[in-house]
Formats: structure tokens, C-alpha cells, sequence
């Protein structure tokens, strides 16, 4: 039916042409099996076996009609209130510019109003040649749940968002709509429910200008009407319920950019309002005003990379406390030589958090009162250094080398005290080499991670790693991989560990392939601890293509 229906549009003397000369049905697709045992003597609560199954199906009809089918399923529970394994079915037929969703999808309207989150309906998205673009959807974004850790009521939401695109400029508008639906509260008692229902409408504008040529300026500024606690009963989808605790926030960023030559310069600014919230998204970060700038740059075979901010919250000073922050970042990075490259990165994050803690402010009788009191300076510094170097590299064998080290300094300070804090060195080097027309490869690495604390206090680890890996007949792959780690402190050994891999992967056919892996994991320290693990995977594909030749159908197929 709805393939039926798809083809009902009108098309050109040319699609005519495409579609004639297209196959008839083409199908593609493949299927995912996956069983991993488990046996963990000294921990009884492992679990022995895991299943997990996956596929895919793509079916496209006269070269413009495609429907996009695929499943997923596990008898792992996501969470002790969930009765059935999880499992998920979407579908995304496309005509053309034209592309239908059903099942669960999610769209990105704008980080201020749909923020991919994701939903249980249909959608559209409509994509034609003029430099418009259209999409909308709407669905169940949340289920009933009694559960008193997560309680909510059945949440429907719904919107659409619609862009134009030219060559001096884009605009873009977009609305969306979330409502909790009253009359489904899964509580047996009505007055239990620890939440209230919520009502959200919210949505954005942007525009981005390129009048001048290099320069570009840019923002968006997005609004949302929040209904925390609607007093209405009905099961109805208003456009926005007034009654109840409803509050309305605004947001906005304002960029530019200008490129003259190898450099770019830029600028953004943007202000989120305290207690912004959007039902569109998973996580929202409000109340916070940023300033950046940034500066990019390449002389001869040196590319530069500066940026630099600041941030503060609290921005009606109506919190108790307030943090401010100033961070910069510098890259360099160099192919040196045609062998030897080289990169190095630094950055600074400064955060001042201040506790306007009037009560303490008024009663102190002397300035070294309340030293204890949340009025601390933050410091983060990092720099890193990469730099590779290629030893061989010829048809027959490959050597090469790779160095990393990372120094991180995370320190904070109160009002009358001294930085005091951790310093953390990672330094690791790599060899890698391979054999080519025996397909074999080999790699080894070693890598030192130590953290140094407050009062002498440390914690070091050792890691050490080989991999092996060989194909025999083209078919047959096989790796070995041993990793062994030694953590210590001031006091002595804490722990090490040993993890040892052994895989082996047969393709038949072009099509079939089988995996079997067996691993060993050995942890002593304060309590030894053993687990066997082994992992049979199978995965198929396959694609057929029904074509018209010489006034008689043939089925093509590679199964």
C-alpha cells in the first residue's frame, strides 16, 4: 500500500526514461547473529549467555522507490522494570526527494527546541532541488511508567522545521510541540504520582548571510514555553496549556567568520537563559554566556590553531553560588618530512565558583572564618605531543613508530589557600609492522600512565600490549592480543591484569561469515578473580536484482 501510494506522483518525460532503464526490484540486505557464554567462577552473578540479533532489509522498486526495513533483538533487559527483550523496527521509504519515516525515528530541528530525541511514530522529510527543505513529524515520545525512579505519564510530541538554502544566504524556522497527556497516570492512586504533567512548546529562527565575499555571519534565536505543572485533566494535544506553572525562556547565538588568504578568524557569542528547558531533547545545559574567538592559520608546512573564551552562569544572580571561566587552546601540527610528523596541543581552563552566602558574609567576626566555604578557583592545563615516524615502507613490509605524551594538571584553590591538586603524566610508544604479501601484521606498545596527588601520594600503571595478526588462503583470519597491566601506589602493588585474546574469522562464500573468539581475563590484587569468555558470531548477505531483458523477466541474484 504504501509503495502504491509513493508512485502516485507525477514524474517527467526523463524519470519515465530512469525508471524504464532501472531494475524492475532490487533487494539488499543481511543478518547478524551473536552468542557470547560466560564462565566466572568467583563471580556467581555473571551472566552465562547473552544473545543478540540483528538485520536488514532495503528494498527499491524502478530505481526511486526505496523502503528501508531493520530489527534488533537481545535477551539482555535494558533496566529490571522492562518484562520483554528490547527490540526496535523502523521504517524510511523514499521517492525522490520525498522520504517517509515510521516506527522509531528522531529528527534535529535545533539544539533550542528537537534535539534528536527520539520517538515512536511517523515523519516526512522533503528534500526537492530549489534550495527548500521540509520535514515534520510526530509521535510517542514517552510511555506510561510507574516505576517510582523514573515515574511519567504518556508524552506526545510533534513539529516541523523548514529551511532554504541560496547562495548568499540560509534562513530556517522551526516549531515543536511536547504535551505529558494528564489522563494517563499509571499510579493506582491518582494523588501518588510523584511528578506533574509538563507542556512544552518551542522552537527557533536562524539565518546565516554571506553578502561579502569570505565573510559570513551568522545566529539563531530560539524560544520555549514551559508548562511545568498543566491543571488541566483532558486528553487532549492543545497548541499550549496556559494553566499551571508555566514560564517562557529565550536563548541566542550570534556568530561571524571572515577568510582572507590561508587564515580564518571567527566569533561566537552565545546566551542560554537560566532554567531553559526543551522536552525535545535528553539533556539541556542552561543558565550560561559564552564568548569565543578563534584563529586559524598555515605557513608553509605548519598549520596553527588558537581559540580562545570565557563562560560564566548565574546569569540573574538568583543562585548561590556563581562560576566563571576562561579557557584557551593552541594546536600546531607539521608534516615535517615525508616520514616525520609532528603535532603538539596546550589549553587552559580557569573556573572561578563564588558561594554569595550572605548568612556567613554578616555573621563572620574575623576574615579566616570560613575558610571552608565553597569559594574555590579551578585550574585544568593540558599538553600533549604526538609525533610519528615511518622507518619502511615498501610492497613487501611497512615499519613504523608512534610516540604520545600527555601532561594534565587539574588544581583548585580556596580564598586563602594554595593550588593544590593532581598531576597526571601519559606517555606511550608503539611499533607496528607488517609482512604485506604474507598478510601479517604485528604490533606491539607500551604505555605509562601515573598520577601524582596531594600529601605524596601517587598511582602508577604499567601496560604492556602484542597483537598478532594473519590471514592464511585469503579467508581464514586469525589475531592473538595479550594485554598486561601492573597498578601501584606509595603503599605498594594494587592490582594487575591480565587479558589474553584469541580470534579466528572464516568467510564462505563472499557472503557467510563465522567468528569465534575466546577470551581470558585474570585480576589479582585485593581479591583474585577469573572469567572465561567466548563469543560465536554469524553475520549473511546478500542482494538480487530483478530486471525486464528482451521482453523477459531475470532474477540476478548473489546469496
Amino acid at each position: 500500500m504504501l509503495i502504491a501510494f509513493l508512485c502516485t506522483f507525477s514524474v517527467t518525460a526523463q524519470d519515465i526514461e530512469a525508471m524504464a532503464k532501472a531494475p524492475i526490484l532490487t533487494m539488499n540486505g543481511g543478518i547478524s547473529l551473536s552468542q557470547i557464554a560466560t564462565y566466572a567462577p568467583d563471580n556467581p552473578n555473571a551472566d552465562p549467555y547473552a544473545l543478540y540479533l540483528g538485520g536488514n532489509l532495503s528494498i527499491t522498486a524502478l530505481g526511486v522507490v526505496t523502503v528501508p526495513l531493520s530489527f534488533a533483538y537481545t535477551n539482555q533487559q535494558l533496566s529490571k522494570s522492562v518484562s520483554l527483550p528490547f527490540n526496535r523496527f523502523s521504517i524510511a521509504p523514499s521517492y525522490k526527494w520525498v522520504k517517509v519515516y515510521a516506527g522509531y525515528t528522531s529528527m534535529q530541528f535545533s539544539p533550542y527546541s528537537l534535539a534528536g530525541h527520539e520517538l515512536f511514530g511517523g515523519g516526512i522529510e522533503l528534500t526537492p532541488d530549489n534550495g527548500w527543505k521540509f520535514s515534520a513529524l510526530f509521535g510517542r515520545m514517552k510511555k506510561p511508567n510507574a516505576d517510582e525512579s523514573d515515574p511519567s505519564y504518556r508524552r506526545m510530541g510533534g513539529g516541523f522545521n523548514v529551511e532554504y538554502q541560496h547562495e548568499k544566504f540560509d534562513v530556517g524556522i522551526n516549531l515543536f510541540k511536547a504535551q505529558d497527556i494528564a489522563d494517563t497516570n499509571p499510579f493506582p492512586n491518582p494523588d501518588s504520582i510523584p511528578i506533574n504533567p509538563q507542556d512544552n512548546l518551542t522552537g527557533s529562527i536562524k539565518a546565516n548571510l554571506n553578502i561579502v565575499k569570505n565573510l559570513r555571519i551568522g545566529g539563531e534565536y530560539g524560544m520555549s514555553a514551559v508548562n511545568r505543572g498543566m491543571t488541566t485533566g483532558k486528553d487532549d494535544f492543545n497548541l499550549l496549556h496556559t494553566k499551571g506553572d508555566m514560564a517562557v525562556y529565550h536563548a541566542g547565538k550570534a556568530q561571524v567568520s571572515y577568510t582572507f588568504f590561508v587564515n580564518t578568524i571567527g566569533a561566537t557569542y552565545e546566551r542560554v537563559a537560566p532554567n531553559y528547558t526543551t522536552l525535545g531533547a535528553y539533556y539541556m545545559t542552561n543558565d550560561y554566556e559564552n564568548i569565543t574567538a578563534n584563529f586559524s592559520t598555515s605557513i608553509k608546512k605548519i598549520n596553527i590553531a588558537l581559540d580562545g573564551g570565557y563562560q560564566r552562569n548565574n546569569l540573574d544572580e538568583q543562585k548561590t553560588n556563581t562560576t566563571s571561566r576562561l579557557i584557551y587552546s593552541a594546536n600546531i601540527s607539521s608534516a615535517i618530512t615525508e616520514k616525520l610528523n609532528l603535532s603538539v596541543s596546550l589549553s587552559n581552563l580557569q573556573a572561578y565558583v563564588y558561594v554569595n552566602d550572605i548568612y556567613s558574609e554578616v555573621t563572620q567576626t574575623n576574615q579566616f572564618q570560613n575558610l571552608d566555604t565553597l569559594n574555590v578557583t579551578q585550574l585544568n592545563y593540558t599538553a600533549s605531543l604526538n609525533a610519528s615516524y615511518l622507518l619502511e615502507s615498501s610492497k613487501e613490509r611497512r615499519q613504523s613508530t608512534n610516540l604520545n605524551f600527555m601532561y594534565q594538571k587539574s588544581a583548585e584553590a580556596q580564598k586563602y589557600s594554595n593550588f593544590a591538586g593532581n598531576d597526571i603524566f601519559n606517555t606511550s610508544l608503539s611499533y607496528q609492522f607488517s609482512l604485506i604479501p604474507s598478510q601479517f601484521n604485528a604490533s606491539a606498545s607500551v604505555s605509562n600512565n601515573y598520577n601524582k596527588m596531594p600529601e605524596n601520594m601517587y598511582i602508577n600503571a604499567m601496560t604492556y600490549n602484542v597483537s598478532l595478526q594473519k590471514t592464511f588462503f585469503k579467508l581464514l583470519k586469525s589475531s592473538l592480543t595479550a594485554t598486561f597491566s601492573d597498578m601501584y601506589n606509595q603503599e605498594g602493588a594494587v592490582s594487575n591484569v591480565l587479558n589474553v585474546r584469541l580470534s579466528g574469522g572464516y568467510t564462505l562464500a563472499k557472503k557467510h561469515n563465522f567468528n569465534l573468539a575466546m577470551t581470558l581475563l585474570h585480576t589479582s590484587g585485593v581479591k583474585t578473580q577469573n572469567q572465561f569468555m567466548g563469543n560465536l558470531s554469524y553475520s549473511y548477505a546478500f542482494n538480487t536484482t530483478l530486471t525486464r531483458e528482451e521482453k523477459k523477466l531475470k532474477l540476478k541474484g548473489n546469496f
